[in-house]
Order: C-alpha cells, then structure tokens, then sequence
C-alpha cells in the first residue's frame, strides 16, 4: 500500500530564526489546523489551572508560578500565531478561575501574557532546543515582561514607586531565572520525543543536552536559591 504523506511529514524544516517566509507558513498552518486548535485549547486550560497554585517566598508578589513550564510547550507546539490569542485566553482563564470580580479585570496582565506566549513561540517553535536558548527565552520574559513592564502595571494598580517593584521584581526574577531554566531543560528533555510520538511537534525536532548542561543547572539553581534565601532574611 501506497504511503501518503501528510503536511506534518513534509513541513519538518527547523529554522536558527523566525525571520522567513516558511517560518511564517508553518506557523499560519498551525492556526488553520482544527488539531492544533484543539490542542492549544486543552493546554490553555491546564495552564491556567497550574496558575492556581503557586509557592510563597516571602511578601505579597514573590511567589513561584510553575505555569510557565506548560506554556513554553504550548509555544513550542502551536507557533507564533497561535501562541498570542493563547496567552490571552490563559490570562483570562486564570483570572476567572481565581474567582475575581470582573470589574477588577486588568488587561495589562492579558498584554503580559500575549507577550510572554509570542516570545516562547519564537524562541521554540520548530527550533533546536538546547540549555542556552530555553535560558536566553525565560531571561527575556523575565526582564522584558516580568519585570519591566510588570512594574509597570504593579505602579498603575498599587500606586507605589516603580521602583519598588522593579528592585524586588528584579532580585526575584534574576534569581529564579536559573531554577526556572533547569526546570525547563528537565521537563522538555522528557516531552520532546513524546510530543514527536502523538506527532505536535515534526520529528526533525532535537534536544541538543550535554553533561555540563546538567551541572551549570545544579550550581545555577544553588545560587538562585541562595540568592532568594538572603533576600528574604534581609526583608525580615
């Protein structure tokens, strides 16, 4: 019998940068598949159910969100298209599921997350994977979203300095940025040949990890937590 390929099979092409013609169709592919719609649909909710939960390390803002590690795997399935009406709905989602009064709806948080989703996609969609570019990924949503324009939205809502927020926004982010990375690099060593199995991702997909990798994770995630550990001593 005759094999017929499908567009999955054909479009398996990984691109060092999205700044080309067939990045641009494979991702607009992605948004015209009913498949990958559904998918994006079923992340976006548990997404938004991991947002939920969090882990205090002291104060009002310092948590530990863990939704992150299932939205770069959203980004890295869906594409770019895709991505930024996803972090809308996750944003939304989230805020309806805490059980938020409507009219305290921010939309700034919905401009964050559209943001974070798109620079996931195009630091992950039809990429190499390797420590470096998951690290280079997160350190950009953090600075550029997190704690940057973050800040910006903590002074609107709150009304204290921005420079407030932007020193503990900063502490926090910048020491979490190497836990958050290894967390990441673990988690996708694992998901990308099951993804390449039930076929989201092409299988020209590849997870480029050595040894050293694993242990700048340990020594980075030492420091982030000792890092947090001193600035919440110094805080209290």
């Amino acid at each position: 019998m005759k094999h017929v390929s499908t567009e999955f099979e054909k479009d398996t092409v990984l691109f060092k940068t999205p700044f080309s013609v067939s990045y641009v169709r494979g991702a607009w592919q992605n948004l015209r598949s009913t498949r990958m719609l559904c998918v994006t649909a079923l992340l976006c909710a548990v997404c938004a159910l991991i947002d939920m939960f969090f882990l205090p390390i002291g104060g009002a803002f310092l948590r530990i969100y863990f939704s992150f590690l299932v939205a770069g795997l959203l980004c890295m399935i869906s594409g770019p298209m895709l991505a930024i009406p996803a972090g809308f709905l996750v944003d939304t989602l989230s805020f309806l599921f805490s059980g938020g009064d409507p009219a305290g709806y921010f939309p700034g948080y919905a401009l964050s997350s559209m943001l974070s989703y798109l620079i996931y996609a195009l630091f992950f969609f039809r990429a190499r994977l390797s420590l470096s570019r998951i690290f280079t990924a997160r350190l950009t949503v953090n600075v550029l979203i997190n704690v940057i324009l973050g800040s910006v939205w903590k002074h609107i809502l709150y009304g204290n300095a921005y420079i407030v927020y932007f020193i503990s926004g900063a502490i926090k982010n910048i020491a979490l940025l190497p836990i958050e990375a290894a967390l990441m690099l673990l988690l996708y060593r694992r998901m990308v040949p099951v993804l390449q199995r039930v076929r989201l991702i092409p299988a020209g997909v590849d997870f480029t990890v050595r040894q050293r990798d694993y242990i700048f994770s340990a020594i980075a995630g030492v420091i982030g937590v000792a890092v947090l550990i001193a600035y919440y001593f110094y805080k209290n």
